[in-house]
């Protein structure tokens, strides 16, 4: 195997990008859908009689945290996919990789931090004696979205520090997961270049890049520090997929299989709280890596036309949906149903389906605007945002 440094990770084939992309749409999906469950809906102890069908809705809408994990070991998987080869290939900047992650992030942050002031302010002013945003929303932690609407946390959400020094910004909750991104996404490169300064003895360097990275864990909490491991298994996941080949047929279906069986004991676990090494972050993320290595080997050389043109539609606002859903969410529950949370009868769950499909069809709207358009503001970025000097480039160089 080559040096890290040289190292040019194998890339996706398009049956492998369009997989990608339902996995991505779905883990959103998954993270919604239970948002919608635990707003507008009573816990399954408060169902009377619940039924077999039922059980089963309740228990396939209560993995949003693990559709977290997913987006981790997927974000691992292409982040340092992308960093590699620029290595190799010598065209790595940190200028470039800086804004192209910045206008990732902020093309859709920013949007949905001022949505998300609009659907808190509007709701907590017209619906304030629903007491939703006076008080911790049942089910989802202490948090007092009133409390959280303030300009210092939003301007820590602006600069993902929510979780850190102050809480996510409002309502949104969902939130919290972009600051893990944004820190992964520093702490992996500057990672990386201590280790091949270390490699190639290039002391001062080394120190350099090694004392960020030490003042990065002690600025971080231990919890953005250990998801940090899970979206390390999507960097594991880039170097098995590069390096490693399930040539046959045969033994690609075997090990999706045997795979696919693992994730579920996993998220099994973690649902049911039974076997909790199992049921572990850790767990889950890791098994869904081995699941995702055998995934993305797996069909045609060219996908049908319709399924990745799905799954590209759906990916393309699958980042808006997190980030715009849940404020929007409450507000409807606090107009539709201000006090108290739906039994899941034939009509409730209707109207829960088209309150989903509500929230769908706004972040899609939105994604036309500011997703979608993230390479026309990258561009802009590049044309405003000067080169680095050689001198200043040097020491971010392979």
């Amino acid at each position: 195997m080559k040096n890290v440094g040289e190292f040019a990770p194998r890339d996706l084939t398009p049956c492998a990008s369009a997989h990608l992309d339902w996995v991505r749409a779905l883990a959103a999906w998954a993270v919604m859908w239970g948002h919608v469950r635990g707003i507008f809906f009573v816990d399954i102890r408060q169902v009377p009689h619940a039924g077999f069908l039922l059980k089963g809705v309740y228990f396939l809408t209560g993995f949003g945290h693990q559709a977290v994990l997913v987006f981790f070991v997927l974000s691992g998987f292409l982040i340092s996919s992308a960093i590699l080869k620029r290595r190799a290939s010598g065209t790595w900047s940190w200028r470039d990789y800086a804004i192209d992650r910045s206008s990732r992030l902020y093309v859709v942050l920013i949007p949905g931090l001022l949505f998300g002031l609009l659907w808190d302010k509007a709701g907590s002013v017209w619906f304030a004696s629903t007491g939703l945003y006076s008080h911790p929303l049942q089910a989802f932690g202490d948090a007092v979205a009133k409390s959280q609407m303030t300009l210092p946390i939003f301007l820590g959400n602006l600069f993902f520090l929510q979780t850190i020094v102050c809480p996510t910004f409002g309502s949104n909750g969902p939130l919290w997961s972009l600051a893990n991104e944004f820190w992964y996404y520093v702490l992996f490169p500057v990672g990386l270049s201590a280790g091949l300064a270390w490699a190639r003895n290039s002391v001062r360097r080394a120190i350099a890049c090694t004392i960020v990275v030490v003042c990065l864990a002690v600025f971080l909490r231990d919890s953005v520090l250990m998801g940090f491991l899970i979206w390390l298994a999507g960097c594991a996941l880039m170097i098995a997929y590069s390096c490693l080949r399930l040539a046959r047929r045969g033994s690609r279906i075997l090990y999706v299989a045997l795979s696919a069986l693992g994730l579920a004991a996993c998220l099994i676990a973690a649902r049911t709280g039974q076997f909790s090494v199992l049921g572990s972050d850790y767990a889950v993320g890791g098994s869904f890596g081995l699941f995702l290595f055998g995934v993305i080997q797996t069909g045609p050389a060219s996908p049908p036309r319709s399924y990745a043109k799905m799954g590209h539609l759906f990916a393309g606002f699958s980042y808006s949906l997190y980030v715009l859903h849940f404020p929007l969410l409450l507000f409807l529950r606090a107009w539709i149903a201000p006090s108290e949370r739906w039994q899941p009868d034939a009509t409730h769950l209707l109207r829960g389906l088209m309150l989903g499909a509500a929230a769908l069809a706004f972040a899609w709207i939105v994604a036309l605007f500011t997703e979608n358009k993230t390479h026309v503001v990258r561009n802009w970025m590049r044309n405003v945002i000067p080169p680095l000097s050689q001198g200043a480039a040097l020491p971010l160089r392979s």
